[in-house]
């Protein structure tokens, strides 16, 4: 089968791979679509130093996947041939890793229910991010998924970080994340949320996504300008970008007793801040996503349109574009991308 796989920092490309191999409790999906993470993607491709996290060359790329189910395995039993699923990942494959392995033209999902169910008489488990792995409708728009799936770690992470009504907040970066967490959080009934950028288009994509102020920060004194939106300093800063900067800069702009949240990913993942700026009684808490917790409710919002996952994509590209799409990205043309398996 076709991949995208990355042989080293900065090489990468679609090549032949074997197909993955599912288990008992395991589903194969023939994989449709892929979005392109322009966080923890374009990390991967640059190296080690990047994402600390990596698996050993050669390693197969991806994680925001859509695809059908053509098979499933004997203790199967929450899964079946046609379901619609999300995050389908190879796998380790012989001579390959996976850093998730979503943009392959299969993968493997597992049935987490039926193993939670019989893991009292059971001894299974499997080092795949199963809670994840959750049908969609039938006419879930495919393209969407990478978007779709943004928003759900998002809110999740929102959510976690107690954002609510009558909470006021400041972003730190307006990509494809931050403009999901700006909608994830005026539809968590903030009160005020200002979102901060260097670009004047996805500044704009921002306010449509209901930020109450845009403020761009190229030429802009930032704590300025935020002190003058939020008179009172911010009850919740997050970056979205993974700044040591950015994080420095909301810590001192939050209210006495608000929270930093981090959840773009700084360089080596190395947090500096100064703490003697900070304002009394504040916190900080690395925003990790619970997707699941709100894959029904985020379905629901989308039926009912309170967010719309092909308003913040900008291009839809066949798999053996990869290159493209990527340069896309860097090229600031584009910040959301999927590719397309089928």
């Amino acid at each position: 089968m076709l991949a995208v796989v990355v042989r080293g920092p900065g090489e990468y490309g679609v090549e032949e791979v074997p197909e993955p191999v599912y288990g008992d409790y395991e589903a194969l999906v023939r994989i449709s679509h892929c979005g392109i993470c322009t966080g923890t993607d374009r990390h991967i491709i640059a190296g080690k130093e990047h994402f600390p996290y990596l698996a050993p060359y050669p390693t197969v790329l991806g994680h925001e996947s859509v695809g059908d189910v053509v098979a499933v395995g004997s203790s199967v039993r929450y899964l079946k041939e046609g379901d619609v699923v999300l995050r389908a990942m190879t796998g380790a494959l012989p001579g390959y890793s996976s850093t998730f392995g979503g943009m392959a033209e299969y993968g493997v999902v597992g049935d987490a229910r039926a193993i939670a169910e019989d893991a009292p008489c059971s001894p299974v488990r499997l080092p795949r991010p199963m809670a994840y792995q959750q049908k969609v409708p039938p006419d879930f728009d495919r393209a969407g998924a990478g978007v779709f799936i943004t928003f759900k770690e998002t809110l999740s992470a929102a959510q976690d970080f107690g954002v609510q009504a009558g909470s006021r907040v400041l972003i730190l970066g307006v990509g494809g994340v931050g403009q999901c967490f700006v909608r994830a959080c005026k539809l968590l009934g903030a009160e005020e949320v200002i979102a901060v950028g260097r670009r004047s288009t996805p500044l704009e994509r921002a306010a449509e996504m209901g930020a109450d102020q845009c403020i761009n920060s190229a030429g802009t004194n930032i704590a300025s300008a935020v002190r003058e939106a939020i008179g009172g300093g911010c009850t919740h800063v997050i970056d979205a970008v993974g700044s040591n900067d950015l994080l420095q800069q909301g810590l001192e702009l939050l209210a006495p007793g608000g929270q930093l949240g981090q959840y773009g990913v700084p360089p080596a993942r190395q947090i500096t801040l100064d703490w003697s700026a900070a304002p009394a009684g504040v916190s900080m808490e690395i925003l990790a996503p619970q997707e699941h917790r709100v894959h029904k409710l985020c379905l629901d919002w989308v039926r009912l349109r309170f967010f719309d996952p092909r308003s913040l994509l900008d291009a839809v590209l066949p798999l053996g574009e990869v290159h493209k799409a990527f340069e896309l990205i860097e090229d600031q043309q584009a910040m959301r991308v999927t590719l397309t398996l089928t």
